[in-house]
């Protein structure tokens, strides 16, 4: 005759067994294929033939993939591998802020003020850009940009 408890332990290790085997099952799920490999990718950034001093470049994918972004100093930027975008098309927005010396209302505390900032990056660049590139597995994957303001773009044209 089998008491209650002979059956509690019987059920017991089954269910431990099955709880082994779902943990696994998910590990080797867990351990598949990550996505597409990221790619590093690197470039210098000009601002009216000058390089930008410092800044942000961000690229947001145009097929599904992963965004990145990555930091300018001294007219470089650098994404490694680990954090780099996977191969496809991205859309760049290059960003660069600026003090301009005035005091202004906080947008969410009223009663402070912070420094106010404007972006020195024409928007062309940025939330209305137009600039692309093309992320692929092999290859050297390094993007240089050559921006202009417009008052310097339309000196250029006045020069010819």
């Amino acid at each position: 005759m089998h008491t209650e408890s002979h059956y509690r332990s019987r059920l017991g290790g089954a269910g431990f067994a099955w709880g082994v085997a779902l943990a696994m099952t998910l590990l080797m799920v867990g351990c598949g294929n990550e996505g597409p490999a990221r790619q590093p990718i690197s470039g210098v950034i000009t601002l009216d033939g000058k390089p930008l001093p410092s800044g942000s470049v961000t690229f947001a994918p145009l097929d599904g993939t992963t965004a990145a972004t990555a930091e300018i100093r001294d007219g470089a930027y650098r994404i490694g591998r680990s954090e780099g975008p996977a191969p496809g098309r991205y859309q760049v927005e290059i960003n660069a802020v600026k003090p301009t010396g005035k005091r202004i209302k906080h947008p969410d505390l009223p009663s402070e003020t912070i420094e106010e900032v404007r972006n020195v990056i024409p928007t062309s660049y940025n939330v209305e850009t137009q600039l692309a590139i093309v992320v692929t597995p092999d290859g050297e994957n390094a993007f240089p940009f050559e921006l202009t303001t417009p008052r310097r773009a339309a000196s250029r044209t006045r020069r010819r």
